[in-house]
């Protein structure tokens, strides 16, 4: 072998470590680099009775976690006014994708009961009287999109 040859071989060599150095750079701050995603909409609720009567002083509780990205979820709570209007802020979470990926390899663990992604509900609850948010005859369950939600929860006697 040549020393040319050796000095092709060792420059080609190094190359190729260079190259793979900047992939895995590449890849961690990829990993490493936070982002941005919804929590939860703007969800305005009305809580009524079964007359359609608006009810004042319900408890309307948000729920929202976001499963691929968080291991617990949050709830917040809002009294309804003389309308029976309660209103909810967007939520956002900003995470690495490491961390995304972790999570959803847990939630996975879940095996058919896992969910991923973000999920968000509302209900409502206060003098004797509960109700859910209800689209199509099941609990509204918010998954990321529309930006805003609106619903009426008719609230029946417990």
């Amino acid at each position: 072998m040549t020393d040319s040859q050796v000095a092709f071989g060792t420059a080609s060599r190094r190359r190729k470590n260079f190259l793979l150095l900047i992939s895995l750079l590449a890849l961690l701050t990829f990993l490493a680099w936070p982002t941005t995603t919804a929590q939860s909409p703007f969800w305005e609720v009305w809580v009524v009775n079964e007359a359609g009567q608006p009810l004042e002083g319900m408890t309307v509780t948000l729920y929202y976690h976001n499963y691929s990205a968080e291991a617990e979820g949050h709830s917040e709570q809002r009294q309804t006014d003389a309308s029976g209007f309660a209103v909810f802020s967007p939520r956002s979470l900003k995470a690495t994708r490491f961390r995304r990926l972790i999570t959803t390899i847990e939630s996975a663990g879940a095996g058919v009961h896992a969910s991923f992604g973000p999920h968000a509900h509302v209900w409502a609850s206060g003098n004797g009287l509960t109700g859910d948010s209800v689209s199509n005859g099941y609990m509204t369950d918010w998954e990321g999109a529309p930006p805003r939600m609106s619903s009426t929860i008719i609230a029946k006697p417990q």
